[in-house]
Order: C-alpha cells, then sequence, then structure tokens
C-alpha cells in the first residue's frame, strides 16, 4: 500500500485547495516558521478520523475552517482528501484505488467519504486497523512525541506495541464481549429480581385461587339478577365489539398496503441488485484489462534488457553444448550394450510364459462351463422365489382389502342411523329460522332508508364545510405572502432609509457638511437628484463615479462657505456644482451610424427641472448598449467624442481608449437613493392596507366555519349506523345459519342413498373375494415345496465349482507372475531403446542447436533496438485504461448506495408492519375477552333467568336457552327469600380475585420459563467468560511474539545509531501480566552510566526513540511514515545516521519529513515548499530532487 496523493482546501490555514503528489522514497516538506507546514501533518492526521483538538493544535474543531484574511473571507467548508495505492491488497478491499474524504462545515455538521460513498467513523477506522496506518498508531511522528515515548505519557510506548503486535483488534473484541457480559449479568440481575417477586406472590395466588374456586361452587345455586344491568351490559358488549371490528378492518387494510409496497421495493431491490452485479462484473473486467495491458508493458520493458543479456547467454550456451555432445555420446554406447543383453533374456522368459498359457486356458474352459450351469439354475431359482413373493404379496394384499371393506360396512350403518336422527332434529330447527329472518329483514329496510337520508345530509354539510376550509387557507397562504413581501419591503426601506440618514459608503468630509450646523440648508448629494432605469443603474453609475459624492448647491457662494468649513475644521475635501454657473449644453447629437442599438443616456434617466441642465452637460453625447452581445466589446472604438456604455456595466468606450472588467456586487445601488424611498413607503402602505382587508375577511369565514361544524349529524349517523351493522350482522348470522340448515336437511337425503348403495357394493366385493383368498393359500403351498428342492440342486452346483475355481485362480497366479516378468523385461527394454532414441535425439538436436547458436551469436551482434516510442505509446494507452477503470468504479459505488437506500426504505416498512400486526393482535385480543365476557354473560342469563331476552340475543341462542330452563316449582315469596339469602351468603364471602385460576396457571408457566431464562443467561455469561480468556491468550500470545522481536530489532538498531558497545533493552514492568505491564527502555551509551533515560540528553533521546519506532518498523512495515521536526534536537553527526536509517528502510515504506535541517532536506528525493505569498494563505511549491540531480 502506497500513500498517492494528499487534497487540502479550506483547512487552517489553506484557503485555496492544494494538492501533494507522494511518491516512493523520502519526501520533504519545507518552509520558514509559521508558513503552515505543520498544518500538512494535521490534515492527514484528521483526514484518518483524529476527534482531538489538542492534537490538532486547536481549541475547538470548528477552528480548523480556514478563517478569513484582511483580503479574503472565511470558508464553510473544511475538506482533506487522501489515496492509497492498495494493488498490493493490504486494505481489506478490493479496490485497487482508495480514497478517504472528511469535510467539516462551519455549522458543526461534518461527514466521512471512502471513494466518494458516505460512510462513518467506524468504516474508516475498521479499514485501517492493524495496519499501521491512523491519527493514534506510530505512522504520524512529532516532536512531542519523542518525550511522549520517553516519558510513556498517556501509555504512548504500550499504544505503539500494541499496533505494531496487532492486538488492537483483539482489545477491540475484549472491549465488546465485556460489554456483553455486563448486559448479561444486568439482565441475571432482573431476573433474580423478577423470580423473588413471583415466589413471594406464588403463594398467596394459589390461597385466592382456592378461595374463587369455593366462591363459584356456591354462586351456582344464586338465580336472580337485575334485568336491567343485563340489558346494558349486553349492549355495550355489542356496541365494543362493533368498534373494533371497524379498527381490524382498518388494520387489515394498512397491513395489505404495506405488504403490498414492500413486495414493490423488494422487487427494485432484486433489479438494482441484479444491475450492480452486472456493474461489478464489468467492473472486475476493466479492472482485468488494464492489469494485463500494465503487465504488457513490463514486459516491454523487460525484452528490451533481455536483449542487451542476449549475446553473453549464447555464448555461454554454446560451451554447455558442446560438453553435453561428448557426455550424450559416451551415454549411447552403454544403452545399446544393455539392449542386445536384455533381448536375449526376453527369448527364455517368452517360452515359460507360453507353456503356462496353455494349461490355464484348459483350466478356465472347465470353470466357465460350471458358471453357466450354475447360472441356469440360479435364474430358474430366482424365477421360483418371485413367484412365491408374488403369492403371498396378493393374498396379504387380499386379506387387508377384505378386513378393510368389513370395516367399511360397519361405519355405514353407524353413520346411516347417524344420519336419520340429526335430519330429523334440523327440520323443526329450521320452521324457527324462517319466522326470525321475515322479522329482521323488516327492520332492516326502515333502518337503512333513516340512515341514507342522515348520510346524504351530512355529506352535503361536510361540502360546504370542506370549501370554507379551502377559502380560509387560500386566504392565509395570501397572508404569509403578503406579510414576507411586507417584511422584505419594511427590511429594504428600513436598509436604504439608514444608508441615506448616515451617509453609508461617502467620505468623511460628506458626512461632516451634512451634519455641520454652520451649513444650514439640506443641499443634495449628486447620487441623490438622478434617478435610473433598473436595467442601466450600473452602466450609469460606473460612468458618474467621479461626480457621485458633489454636492449640488445653487449659488458659487454656498459651495465657498462650506469649503471654509471642511479647512477649519481639517475634515477632508469636498465637491460641489454651482447650478448657476452651469449652461445648457444642445441636445444629443445624433446616433452614430450604423448604430441603431444605442440609445441616448438622457431617455433613460429622470431629474427634476432645476437639475436637468447639468445631467445634460455630463451626459452630452453619451449612449448605451441595449443588448448583451459579448462581441460589442470587439468592435471599434467611436468616432469624435461620442461615449459608449454596455447595458450590464461591463465595459465602456470613448473615442480615445476603452476601460471594463468585472461588475461588483452593490455597484448600481448608490442612484436615486431618496427617491428609492419614497416609492418604497408606498408600497409598504398599500401592502399594510392588503393585509388588513384579508384578516378582516378570514375572520368572518372561520365565524362561518364554525356554525357549520356546530350542525354536523356525525353522532346519529354513528348511531344509525352501529344499529343497522347489529341488524345486518345478525340477519346474515340467521340467514346464514338457515341455509345451513337446509343444505345440511338436503345433505342428509342425498347421503342416505349413497350410504346404501356404498353398502351394496361391498357385500358384493366381500363374496367374491373370499373364495379367491382360499385358491391362492393353496397354490402358495405347492410353490414352496418346489422352491426348497431347486434350492438344495444349486447349492450343490455350488460346492464343485468353488473347488474348481479354486485350481484355475492358483494357475492364473503363475501365469501373472510369469507374465510380470516378460513385461518387466520388455519395460526394460523400452526404457533402454527410448534411452537410445532419447540420445541418439539430443545428440541431432544439439548440434543443430550448436548451429544455431553460432549463427545466433552473430546475428545479435547486429541488432540493438534503442527506440523508445512504442513505449510512450503504450504508457499514454494506460492512462486512458486506468480513467476508463475510475469511471466504471463511480458508476458502481453510486449504484450500491441506492442499494443501500433501498434496503433502509424496506426495512423500516417492515418496522412499521411490525407496528401494525401488534396493533391488529391487541385488537384481536380485546375482541376476544369481549366474546368471551359475552358468552359468560350468556351462559349466566340461561342459567339465572326465566324471562324472555330473545331482543338482546340471537333467535336460536333464545330458542336453546327456553328448552333448557326448568319451570319453577316454588311461589315468587320463596323464590325471592332463597335468592336474598344466597346473595347475603355471597355478600358476606369478601372480595375474590375472580381471574385467580388463570392468574396462577400463567404465574406459575411464566416462573417455570424464568427460570429456564436464568439458566440460559448462566451458560451465556459462562460463553463470554471462556471468549474473553481465548482473546486474552491469543493476545497475550502474539504481544510476547512482537516483543520479543522488538527487543531484538531495538538493540541492533540503537548500536546502528550509537556505537557497538553501548548498550539497550526493553523490559516488562510486569512480565505475569504482560498485556497490562508497562514497558520500560533502558540505554546506555557508552562512558555513560544514566540512572533513567530522561537523563539522556535531547539528541540521545531523539536517537533511542526513533530506534525504537523502527524496531517497530522492522516488525510490521507501516506503509508511511511521517516526521514532524523530529531531527530538531540533533546535531550534524546524529543527523547522518538519522538520515542514513530512513534512506534504508524507504526500500518498504514512504518517508515524509517536516524539517529545516539542511542535511535532512538534501537527503530527500522530492521536496515540497510551504509559502505565504499572500499573508495568512499557504501555498505548495514542488521539487523533484532526482530531476535536479
Amino acid at each position: 500500500m502506497q500513500l498517492t496523493k494528499l487534497e487540502i482546501k479550506g483547512f487552517k490555514s489553506f484557503g485555496d485547495k492544494i494538492t501533494i503528489h507522494f511518491n516512493e522514497g523520502v519526501t520533504a516538506i519545507v518552509g520558514p516558521n509559521g508558513c503552515g507546514k505543520s498544518n500538512v501533518v494535521d490534515a492527514i492526521r484528521w483526514v484518518l478520523g483524529e476527534q482531538s483538538t489538542r492534537m490538532l493544535r486547536s481549541e475547538k474543531m470548528e477552528n480548523i475552517i480556514f478563517n478569513g484574511t484582511k483580503n479574503r473571507k472565511a470558508a464553510n467548508l473544511a475538506e482533506v482528501s487522501l489515496s492509497f495505492d492498495n494493488t498490493k491488497n493490504i486494505l481489506p478491499t478490493e479496490f485497487s484505488q482508495v480514497t478517504i474524504t472528511r469535510k467539516l462545515y462551519r455549522n458543526g455538521e461534518s461527514e466521512y467519504r471512502l471513494n466518494d460513498v458516505k460512510c462513518r467513523l467506524k468504516d474508516i477506522t475498521d479499514l485501517f486497523l492493524d495496519t499501521g496506518v491512523g491519527a493514534d498508531s506510530y505512522s504520524i511522528i512529532e516532536l512531542k512525541m519523542i518525550d511522549e515515548i520517553i516519558n510513556n505519557k498517556d501509555n504512548s510506548r504500550r499504544n505503539l506495541f500494541e499496533e505494531a503486535s496487532g492486538i488492537s483488534k483483539y482489545k477491540v473484541r475484549k472491549k465488546q464481549t465485556l460489554g456483553k457480559l455486563k448486559d448479561t449479568e444486568s439482565d441475571l440481575e432482573r431476573v433474580d429480581d423478577l423470580l423473588f417477586e413471583i415466589e413471594k406472590n406464588l403463594k398467596a395466588l394459589e390461597n385466592q385461587a382456592k378461595k374463587t374456586e369455593r366462591y363459584y361452587r356456591l354462586k351456582e345455586q344464586y338465580k336472580s339478577l337485575s334485568i336491567a344491568l343485563a340489558s346494558h351490559r349486553i349492549t355495550h358488549f355489542s356496541e365494543s365489539l362493533a368498534k373494533i371490528e371497524e379498527q381490524e378492518l382498518a388494520q387489515r387494510t394498512e397491513q395489505a398496503r404495506i405488504n403490498t409496497e414492500i413486495a414493490k421495493l423488494e422487487a427494485q431491490l432484486q433489479q438494482l441488485k441484479q444491475d450492480s452485479l452486472a456493474k461489478e462484473k464489468n467492473l472486475a473486467t476493466q479492472q482485468k484489462a488494464t492489469n494485463e495491458y500494465v503487465g504488457k508493458i513490463r514486459a516491454y520493458e523487460s525484452d528490451k534488457k533481455v536483449k542487451n543479456e542476449q549475446l553473453r547467454n549464447l555464448q555461454d550456451k554454446e560451451t554447455r553444448l558442446s560438453n553435453e555432445l561428448s557426455q550424450d555420446k559416451q551415454q549411447l554406447n552403454h544403452a545399446l550394450y544393455n539392449i542386445k543383453r536384455l533381448n536375449e533374456e526376453h527369448l527364455v522368459e517368452q517360452t515359460k510364459l507360453n507353456g503356462i498359457t496353455v494349461s490355464l486356458q484348459q483350466q478356465k474352459a472347465e470353470v466357465d462351463e460350471l458358471r453357466g450351469q450354475q447360472q441356469t439354475a440360479k435364474n430358474k431359482l430366482d424365477a421360483s422365489t418371485r413367484q412365491h413373493t408374488e403369492l403371498q404379496n396378493e393374498i396379504y394384499k387380499l386379506e387387508k382389502e377384505i378386513a378393510v371393506l368389513r370395516i367399511q360396512h360397519d361405519a355405514l350403518e353407524q353413520e346411516s342411523v347417524r344420519n336419520i336422527t340429526d335430519a330429523e332434529s334440523k327440520a323443526s330447527e329450521l320452521d324457527q329460522f324462517n319466522a326470525l329472518v321475515d322479522q329482521l329483514e323488516g327492520q332492516t329496510e326502515a333502518l337503512q332508508r333513516e340512515y341514507e337520508a342522515a348520510v346524504q345530509s351530512e355529506n352535503e354539510l361536510q361540502q360546504q364545510i370542506t370549501d370554507t376550509e379551502t377559502a380560509i387557507q387560500s386566504i392565509k397562504d395570501e397572508l404569509v405572502r403578503d406579510n414576507r413581501q411586507l417584511d422584505a419591503k419594511q427590511n429594504e426601506y428600513n436598509l436604504t432609509k439608514s444608508l441615506v440618514d448616515n451617509l453609508e459608503g461617502f467620505p468623511e468630509s460628506i458626512r461632516f457638511l451634512r451634519k455641520n450646523a454652520g451649513w444650514k440648508k439640506p443641499y443634495p448629494l449628486f447620487s441623490d437628484i438622478l434617478f435610473c432605469q433598473e436595467g442601466y443603474r450600473i452602466a450609469i453609475e460606473n460612468y458618474l463615479e467621479p461626480y457621485m459624492n458633489h454636492y449640488v448647491v445653487q449659488r458659487q457662494d454656498e459651495a465657498v462657505h462650506a469649503i471654509r468649513l471642511l479647512s477649519d475644521a481639517a475634515r477632508g475635501r469636498a465637491n460641489f456644482f454651482v447650478l448657476e454657473a452651469v449652461s445648457d449644453v444642445p441636445a444629443t447629437g445624433v446616433l452614430p451610424a450604423a448604430d441603431s442599438l444605442l440609445i441616448p443616456a438622457l431617455d433613460i434617466i429622470s431629474v427634476e427641472e432645476q437639475y436637468l441642465p447639468l445631467c445634460r452637460r455630463l451626459l452630452h453625447n453619451v449612449f448605451l448598449l441595449q443588448s448583451d452581445d459579448e462581441k460589442a466589446l470587439e468592435s471599434s472604438l467611436p468616432t469624435e467624442n461620442t461615449v459608449i456604455l454596455h447595458k450590464s456595466g461591463k465595459f465602456s468606450k470613448n473615442s480615445v481608449g476603452m476601460a471594463g472588467g468585472s461588475v461588483g456586487l452593490f455597484e448600481g445601488k448608490r442612484i436615486g437613493r431618496a427617491k428609492n424611498l419614497e416609492n418604497l413607503a408606498k408600497e409598504i402602505k398599500s401592502l399594510s392596507n392588503q393585509i388588513a382587508n384579508r384578516q378582516q375577511k378570514l375572520g368572518d369565514d372561520t365565524q362561518r366555519l364554525e356554525g357549520l361544524k356546530r350542525s354536523t349529524q356525525k353522532i346519529r349517523i354513528e348511531e344509525l349506523g352501529l344499529q343497522l351493522n347489529r341488524l345486518n350482522n345478525e340477519l346474515v348470522s340467521v340467514k346464514t345459519k338457515q341455509e345451513q340448515y337446509q343444505a345440511f336437511i338436503a345433505n342428509s337425503q342425498n347421503r342416505k342413498q349413497d350410504i346404501e348403495q356404498k353398502m351394496a357394493n361391498i357385500s358384493h366385493e366381500l363374496k367374491a373375494a373370499e373364495p379367491r383368498l382360499a385358491t391362492l393359500q393353496t397354490d402358495k403351498e405347492r410353490q414352496h415345496a418346489l422352491l426348497q428342492e431347486m434350492q438344495g440342486a444349486f447349492q450343490e452346483l455350488s460346492e464343485v465349482l468353488t473347488e474348481k475355481s479354486s485350481a484355475y485362480n492358483q494357475e492364473n497366479i503363475r501365469f501373472h507372475q510369469q507374465q510380470n516378468r516378460v513385461s518387466s523385461i520388455d519395460k526394460d527394454l523400452e526404457y533402454r531403446e527410448s534411452l537410445r532414441e532419447t540420445y541418439e535425439t539430443r545428440i541431432a538436436k544439439n548440434t543443430a542447436e550448436y548451429e544455431q547458436v553460432q549463427a545466433g551469436i552473430k546475428d545479435t551482434l547486429q541488432h540493438v533496438d534503442h527506440s523508445d516510442e512504442d513505449l510512450i505509446a503504450m504508457y499514454a494507452q494506460k492512462e486512458a485504461f486506468e480513467k476508463g477503470l475510475q469511471d466504471v468504479e463511480e458508476d458502481y459505488y453510486a449504484s450500491r448506495g441506492k442499494i443501500n437506500e433501498t434496503e433502509e426504505h424496506i426495512t423500516r416498512l417492515r418496522r412499521q408492519k411490525e407496528q401494525v400486526d401488534f396493533l391488529f393482535n391487541e385488537l384481536r385480543d380485546k375482541k376476544t375477552n369481549l366474546k368471551l365476557d359475552l358468552n359468560a354473560l350468556k351462559e349466566r342469563l340461561l342459567v339465572e333467568f326465566s324471562i324472555d331476552i330473545a331482543e338482546l340475543m340471537s333467535g336460536d341462542e333464545a330458542s336453546e336457552r327456553d328448552a333448557q330452563l326448568p319451570e319453577p316449582e316454588e311461589d315468587e315469596e320463596t323464590l325471592r327469600f332463597k335468592t336474598e339469602k344466597l346473595r347475603k351468603q355471597l355478600d358476606e364471602f369478601g372480595s375474590i380475585n375472580p381471574m385467580a385460576m388463570e392468574a396462577y396457571q400463567e404465574m406459575n408457566e411464566r416462573y417455570t420459563f424464568i427460570v429456564k431464562e436464568k439458566q440460559d443467561l448462566l451458560d451465556a455469561k459462562n460463553s463470554l467468560l471462556e471468549t474473553i480468556q481465548e482473546i486474552d491468550d491469543t493476545a497475550r500470545e502474539k504481544f510476547m511474539e512482537a516483543f520479543t522481536k522488538v527487543r531484538e530489532n531495538f538493540i541492533n538498531v540503537f548500536r546502528s545509531l550509537f556505537n557497538e558497545e553501548d548498550t539497550c533493552d526493553l523490559i516488562l514492568s510486569n512480565p505475569e501480566s504482560p498485556l497490562e505491564s508497562d514497558i520500560d527502555i533502558m540505554a546506555r551509551p557508552k562512558g555513560k552510566r544514566p540512572l533513567s533515560i530522561n537523563q539522556l540528553s535531547g539528541g540521545e533521546k531523539t536517537l533511542t526513540s526513533t530506534a525504537l519506532l523502527f524496531s517497530l518498523y522492522l516488525l510490521k512495515p507501516a506503509p508511511f511514515c511521517i516526521f514532524d521536526e523530529v531531527d530538531a534536537p540533533l546535531d550534524d553527526t546524529n543527523i547522518d545516521k538519522f538520515n542514513n536509517i530512513i534512506r534504508k528502510f524507504s526500500n518498504q515504506s514512504q518517508f515524509i519529513i517536516v524539517s529545516h535541517n539542511k542535511r535532512t532536506i538534501a537527503s530527500t528525493d522530492i521536496i515540497y515548499g510551504v509559502t505565504m505569498v499572500e499573508q495568512g494563505v499557504s501555498r505548495v511549491v514542488a521539487v523533484d530532487m532526482r530531476e535536479v540531480a
């Protein structure tokens, strides 16, 4: 990984955007004190995520934004970008170019970007974790950090070792795990508290449950309750149920809407992901093409170098080939001798093999014949076995079918009896439903007509309310617009009046005369008497700029008096126009030829009559261009005394020259200030009257709206709607049951016929199946006897075959052994033959190659290529490839950002869906509870009352209740006495908990659940403790391994910076706990015995800290390192040691050095000079020392 580019804009003293490019080697940043060198280091530290304002040398974060200078305004944004080359994939990302950006706005908002994609600070920190790069890593070293390392301030040594050893991520994991452990322990405490409370209440709740059970046994005898209370409660239940059902329907609608939107977004997300995948593939293809082209360039460069080495290689090859030819000829003679010997051995062994082959073929024929007999017997045995198995399966299947038929026949008989009984019962109940349906339909039609009339009236009223509200809102919008316009005009009036009254922008002499009592008459300024059309104000003001501050007086003595006042008070100079001395001039001359777009300046101004001669004299022969054509600037100069002005004031021309340039923001604001004040006052008064009229109309419409809202019939409509819904629901319920009963009776008749037909079919099948079963069982016994005979014959044949096969296998083994011997000789012969052919081929090849090499030497001496034009073209093509790759990467990351936004939207919708589901479940629970209460009340009324309450319940429930209630056997007085007696007993029973049984069961289940949860939390705690121990063990092992290597490196580097006789060491203050132990530095230069490292000189401390830093680099080289004036305490000798060791390590890492030392600057590759050409604004100038050298 390599640092490639730093871009700074609006950060500290860098008011303008600057770019610093970093190459391999050592880069120096130089400049005088206070020019902004260290601000470059602060910018790198800040973009890497530094949050401490102290480390950025600032009191608060806002101060790092460019604060402006005397001639520049302050910036609103500080922005720093840092780019890395990640071709070696050191950073955990697939991108070869990584750019991180940090922005801070003056309002306090900030943002981070990774490859121009918005991200979090945590993403930046995780990206550079354990890479040696970061705001607090050892990659940025300042002079004050040398003392911090020596003094171990804020445990800085330990932080450096942890970053280098790579245990920072383990510390983060341990911290996260400890947080989870703390949460788990907190959950355990809450669970223990819950268990304590539940155990305390569980016993009391058990007693309440037993008491409740006794109470309900006594209450079963209670037979009387107020009918009014019962009627009221039933009505209340019906209304609540209707309201809940409406809310439930609304929630269902919302669920469907959210599900539809989620499905739509998920489809869009899938499409986006497919597009992103295609873009990702395109990105990979582009990267591959770029890398291949870079490889092609490198191959081309290598080829040029190869040509310079080719001649020497050919000469070496000539010598080598000569030696190889001599050796190959000797080896060829040896191979020919071995071939002759092996041919003789092959003849003997082949004769033996032929004899064994004849014997083996005879035995194989006998075995094959026996195997054919065995296979025939086995086929007959298998066929017989299959027939026997098929008979068994068929018998089993038939027995199963007979059993099933008998079970079906019995079930059909029972169903036929039950069907007849149910049909007779339902027919009697159907007559009652028919009468109830007719009654409910009449009530529903009457209520529906009343409801429709009320709704129509309410709709008309709501339309009037809507129209009125629309009119009110329109008036409010107009009032807001008028008030804003009035405020703008009032502010403009106040500002203009302040400028006129205070003479803002005028010299002190002008303000003095205006306020001086000795000059009593309020003489006007020339800028006040002149009024101009808006489009030409800037042009006229620029032309008349020299005269804008002139006072206009009537007589010369008035001007003389004013001049004397200024002279006596020493308040500067002033200019005066004396009207009596101004003579009128002729009218404006004829327009210049061919200039129809010109307009006289006098035509676009307006002044009072007394000032008109003065204006004519000043604007005589002055013309303005009516168009904005920029080509007019290039036209020829006017003739004679004509002056031409551009409409917007960009330039002016006269007969001898021209002037022009940019137009200021506040130009054209001085002409006619006094006149503008009058116009603004009129507009303010007009707007105030208009606002008052609108407010009056708003009050009238608001009163009318309140009257309309008071006359609404919504409550009546809701009551009628509830009644209508209740009747409709009741009618639908009754009709549904009526239809169900009719369908049941019809189905019963059809079912009766089906049952009779099925029973007849089953009886017929049973008569046919039983004789067939007996026949199959007889066939099975006969087949079993035949099967046993065939198995015996097959066994005898198998034994004979086994004996013959054994003898054949022995002979076959002998055959293969002899065959292997012959084959071995054949292979040896083939090998020797191949050697012979190889040697012959090599001799021929080397002979030909030897001749080619001699020819190549001659040819190579004649060809040398010094052309670089192809290489330059290839580099240009490489830049095109890289630019295309960057465009594809930007498109890909934009696509990924859109995918993330869609996923966040889906997540919000799913949360909304969960909330809707939660509300829906609550409504369903409420509805269930109401139904439970209603059913309990109905059951109690059926037991307790002998009064007809059919109007409060459905018809079928009323009929069933009347049938179940017994006739009273005692008179009314006796029943009242017994009822009163039971009521008193219930009152004396005391308060009970009606939900005690259910609550006890629920609490008991909850107690069991929480006990299980506690065990799960204990298991989780143990798992977290084991994880922490595992993290500590891994971190301890890595730290000790890194500490040992750094200690060895420190001794070597220290002695290279000092002398070989000097001693040094790194010591753990607590070796038993290395992860928490401090790290002590022991350094003793030759001839010194300091008691502590703090007694070393400043230069020795710097070299010691440098030795420690480079020891860490040897363990884990950081991609780059920045030294901010670290070499300040060193003398010339130590400076050279410091520079030498930096040069030594520059092959592995980039070094960026901020320094004033000439020796250090001279040893670097590239120098960036930081200067302040403009006070308070830093600039950067680059010098490549390699090109200078």
